[in-house]
């Protein structure tokens, strides 16, 4: 297997951040009820999540599932967040996954 060349990996990361964007829990329904869904842990980058996955990185994506940084939302999660109008989150498309992960909005 060979290295991706430097170049592609930041074009890669510059698409990645660039289709970084903010959505409410009901944009995530149609993704929640087909399971595509992965919850990424605060202080993991969403962009570096979805590198690993779109350069398929098994070991690095393994890892951050093992150890619960990475990981599919709960029962419970899939019923309420698209219902919860309130709640925000930055979100991520890497095909077939949608990667969230919740914005914490200070209380003013």
């Amino acid at each position: 297997m060979s290295a991706t060349p430097p170049d592609d990996e930041a074009t890669l990361r510059a698409r990645l951040t660039h289709e970084l964007g903010e959505v409410f829990g009901s944009d995530l329904r149609a993704h929640l009820l087909r399971d595509a869904v992965l919850v990424v842990a605060p202080g993991l980058s969403v962009v570096a999540c979805a590198e690993a996955i779109a350069r398929d990185d098994a070991d690095t994506v393994r890892a951050w599932l093992t150890r619960g940084a990475l990981r599919r939302p709960d029962a419970h999660e899939r019923a309420t967040w698209p219902d919860d109008p309130d709640r925000r989150w930055l979100a991520l498309v890497v095909a077939p996954f949608v990667l969230v992960q919740e914005l914490v909005v200070a209380a003013s």
